[in-house]
């Protein structure tokens, strides 16, 4: 875990050898702003190196006298400061006139804490004030409490979560079949109380009626009884299965149920952070454990728990001396269990991850098979699969293998009880003390008391399997969503579609935005342009107006009402989307484009298509809008794709239509078909277009022009050509590659 410190001016406790060598290099004329220690100097050797940030310069000071410092740079004569990262390790670098200079280096162990003094490093230079803040906010991927890596930021830790806490959390979950509950317990009583029934009649049998031969005619009596019982409890066990199962089955639909709707109030960043195979190994297996759980509970733990009391209570009133004797191996196993439990747990968290990686590895390949296929990387794949595969084969070995040499163990401890009994019983027999019948029952007895006590040794193997299951599970419940309603929000069944940027700021790590102070209104039935280089936050806009995100300063506002206290099913109903690369479902080509209004007629969504300029190829499919659709919409061509969506977002007939660069990757025959039909689709209706085809963007009322997370330029196509400036530039460039690719 990253524990370096960060040293603000509150507390300048810089250590005194690199004051003594600040003041040798007469750079300790100024307050220290802040104080970072890295561990590695400039030849990547392992030593103390600390940053020191004043307010108009920042140098680097070694520990090692033979180490030169760096710097001092002013704020001034810094063009930029960045991270760069290399194997194993990274730097922090200035560039001072043209040139990147490693300002401290580090291993990546410290690569977040840097992360955030470069934001601060960054307001600086912009000579803004420092925000101790983020500085001092603790690591949100490790436990603040055991430094453990979390399995995503801000989650539960799985080693300081009280296992108590999840079996009483996992037992609330019965309160919905409380009833049933009772009655799978009755049942378990009925069925105790057949089991001793069983050696009471093998005592019968052999004293009165086999040795001493009084009560000959009792014989097919007691024979029909021990048949009856064992029927009688053969019945029971079918209605403790059944109901179990009943039970099992309704907890895990109700949680699976609760975690998807869970999963579907997630905020995009979730997901930008989580693997889908490992979202879904949490859905299916994990899910299923607890199904487990009630099965395990009525067949295994409850059952044997009762049996072990009403059968340790029927030897003790039977023969108390010898029921002494068969509680010698009890210490020794509890002793056992809680060691194993103690090697065991910690492997079943492996067992675990190995599992989620092999998942999110298949589904990767799987998804992307045709990419693999296209550049003939099987083998590597196989290679990528086969690491995974090997790392769950081992994770599953340890563990069974542990188990599997418990359980033959703990069998031997029972072992050398029984052979005990038979050894102080028999004296007892021999010296007349006990009938021979008594000892047959009392072993009879024996042997039910030692089957339940060895399954319960086998339980903490369960129970750490389903611990661990249920923690993961829990921990998407428990997950905070990230974006929330307000109680107080608004109702808007319509929208004009005034759309308002209000000096928003905005970064996907909150230490580093990609949004800087941007600020323009789009009056209501206008169609906007949005332009600017790869990475300068174009889409980041659209994710904030879609509230996909929220703005960490500033507002987004629709018909003056900030999209926070908008209800977002509101807000996602009247926002019609069309992306670059569109999804579609393994469905119909009809259902596809009914997906934002189920409820659509055929004629509804036949004249969608036809606003599309899509129903000509629709027909000319096998089955016309019944046309069954692969992965992702196989089957169609890009352009195809694109008209569907385009279908799709038309029939919903939103206030504010986003086309997301919706026709950069066709031909130009279906460029020109997708610009006559968005034609028909922007309409009436506030859009904006991004797009890296500017020619796409000529009749727009107006183009912003993003450049560094900023709001750049501004105008119609004509103004800021006349401007020259950053749009006049783009425009040049695909104009001259334009001429190329005609020559």
């Amino acid at each position: 875990m990253d524990t370096q410190p960060i040293i603000l001016a509150s507390t300048p406790d810089v250590p005194p050898l690199i004051r003594d060598r600040m003041k040798a290099a007469n750079v300790d004329g100024q307050p220290v702003l802040l104080a970072v220690e890295g561990d590695l100097n400039e030849h990547g050797q392992l030593t103390p190196v600390w940053l020191i940030v004043m307010p108009d310069r920042v140098v680097s000071v070694p520990a090692a006298q033979a180490d030169p410092i760096i710097g001092p740079f002013t704020f001034g004569q810094t063009e930029e400061f960045r991270l760069r990262g290399t194997v194993g390790s990274s730097s922090l670098q200035a560039m001072v006139d043209g040139l990147h200079i490693d300002l401290i280096r580090f291993t990546n162990t410290h690569r977040e804490r840097f992360q955030r003094v470069l934001t601060q490093l960054k307001l600086l230079k912009e000579n803004q004030a420092l925000q101790p803040q983020p500085l001092t906010d603790p690591d949100p991927r490790f436990c603040q409490t055991c430094g453990l890596i979390l399995p995503s930021p801000n989650s539960p830790c799985p080693r300081c979560v009280k296992q108590g806490a999840i079996l009483r959390r996992t037992l609330r979950m019965l309160r919905g079949s409380i009833l049933w509950v009772l009655v799978l317990v009755g049942l378990m009583v009925a069925g105790i109380g057949l089991d001793l029934l069983p050696p009471f009649l093998m005592r019968i049998l052999v004293d009165d009626v086999l040795t001493s031969k009084k009560h000959t005619n009792w014989l097919l009596w007691l024979v029909l009884g021990l048949a009856g019982a064992s029927l009688l409890r053969a019945a029971v066990n079918i209605l403790i299965g059944r109901l179990s199962t009943f039970i099992g089955t309704r907890i895990t639909y109700d949680v699976r149920r609760q975690l998807f709707d869970k999963l579907q109030q997630m905020s995009v960043d979730y997901y930008d952070r989580m693997e889908v195979g490992r979202l879904m190994t949490r859905c299916l297996s994990d899910v299923d454990q607890l199904q487990g759980f009630v099965n395990q509970a009525a067949q295994g733990f409850l059952i044997n728990i009762l049996l072990i009391v009403s059968i340790g209570g029927m030897m003790f009133s039977l023969n108390p001396r010898l029921a002494v004797y068969v509680l010698i191996p009890i210490p020794f196993v509890i002793g056992g269990t809680v060691f194993f439990w103690k090697r065991i747990y910690p492997k079943y968290f492996k067992l675990s991850d190995s599992q989620s990686k092999l998942t999110s590895a298949l589904n990767s390949i799987l998804s992307g098979i045709r990419l693999v296929k296209a550049f003939a990387q099987e083998e590597r794949e196989a290679r990528r699969f086969t690491h995974h595969n090997e790392y769950a084969r081992d994770a599953r070995r340890r563990v069974e293998m542990s188990a599997g040499t418990f359980s033959p163990l703990m069998a031997f401890v029972f072992g050398l009880g029984g052979l005990i009994i038979w050894y102080v019983g028999g004296r007892d027999v021999l010296g007349n003390k006990i009938s021979l019948g008594t000892l047959m029952m009392f072993l009879g007895y024996l042997g039910m008391f030692y089957g339940p006590l060895s399954n319960l040794t086998q339980l903490s193997n369960w129970l750490t399997s389903f611990m661990t299951s249920s923690q993961r599970v829990f921990e998407i419940l428990d997950t905070d969503p990230g974006l929330h309603d307000n109680p107080k929000a608004v109702k808007m069944p319509a929208l004009r579609g005034e759309i308002e940027f209000d000096h928003i700021v905005f970064g996907y790590d909150p230490y580093n935005a990609v949004i800087k102070d941007v600020s323009f209104t789009i009056e209501a039935g206008r169609m906007i342009g949005i332009v600017g280089r790869s990475g300068s936050g174009k889409s980041t806009l659209i994710n904030l107006l879609c509230r996909f995100y929220d703005v960490q300063e500033g507002a987004v506002r629709i018909d003056g009402v900030d999209v926070r206290n908008i209800r977002r099913e509101d807000l996602h109903r009247h926002i019609g989307l069309v992306l670059q690369e569109p999804f579609l479902f393994r469905a119909s080509v009809a259902e596809n484009i009914a997906y934002g209004k189920p409820d659509a007629t055929f004629e509804e969504i036949m004249n969608a298509a036809k606003a599309a300029n899509a129903h000509d190829f629709i027909m000319r499919l096998p089955a016309g809008y019944d046309t069954r659709l692969g992965e992702r919409g196989a089957g169609l061509s890009g352009g195809e794709r694109q008209r569907v969506s385009i279908a799709r977002a038309l029939l919903c007939n939103p206030a504010i239509l986003i086309l997301d660069e919706a026709t950069s990757s066709v031909d130009t025959e279906s460029e020109q078909q997708i610009q006559e039909a968005l034609t028909v689709l922007c309409k009436g209706r506030t859009t904006i277009a991004i797009a890296h085809r500017l020619s796409t963007l000529r009749g727009a009322d107006c183009i912003y022009v993003i450049d560094n997370g900023r709001l750049a330029e501004f105008g119609s196509h004509t103004e800021l050509m006349r401007q020259e400036g950053i749009y006049h530039r783009l425009v040049q460039i695909q104009t001259q590659l334009a001429s190329l690719e005609t020559q």
